[in-house]
């Protein structure tokens, strides 16, 4: 498969690779951007929101689902890169029957966006403008567990540690 024209010019190392393994295609991607490129760190202030946030979408989802006024635990976890934090939001407990039908019909009327896999323990996943929720239920014994996460926040490396850190 070849993706860039033969005719299109090549830096010097890899014109001479073309020149002795025609036969290999050769893909060059852009290189990492600048420093100043990178997208800015989350405020205080972002962060207290998406904390709130979550908080908030776990213990309506909870409310929908339950009913029982059980808070949710919320903390900060480690994102998909070593610089960024996710507010996430966590609630279970031993339920007699699932609530995952009756959950993913309030979602639904509110704008969530949601998806579900049927099985030993069913799931539900909705996602939302910034949110993401993801709920299970095990009916073998009853475990129903809730969480909902933020979006991923720039905050560096040393500030997710400390936002990490019990």
């Amino acid at each position: 498969m070849e993706l860039q024209s033969r005719g299109a010019p090549l830096p010097p190392f890899f014109a001479a690779v073309r020149r002795r393994h025609p036969d290999v295609d050769i893909v060059l991607l852009p290189g990492e951007r600048p420093e100043s490129e990178h997208a800015e760190q989350a405020t205080e202030q972002q962060l207290a929101n998406a904390f709130d946030l979550t908080t908030g979408t776990a213990t309506r989802a909870w409310a929908e689902a339950v009913g029982d006024g059980q808070l949710p635990e919320s903390r900060f976890a480690f994102g998909p890169d070593e610089d960024s934090v996710t507010a996430r939001a966590r609630v279970s407990a031993r339920l007699d029957g699932s609530p995952l039908l009756p959950l993913a019909a309030a979602l639904a009327q509110t704008g969530w966006d949601i998806g579900q896999r049927p099985g030993a323990v069913s799931q539900l996943f909705a996602h939302r403008a910034t949110m993401q929720l993801v709920a299970s239920y095990a009916a073998a014994n009853g475990t129903f567990v809730l969480t909902a996460s933020s979006t991923p926040l720039l905050v560096g490396v040393d500030r997710a540690r400390e936002l990490v850190e019990p």
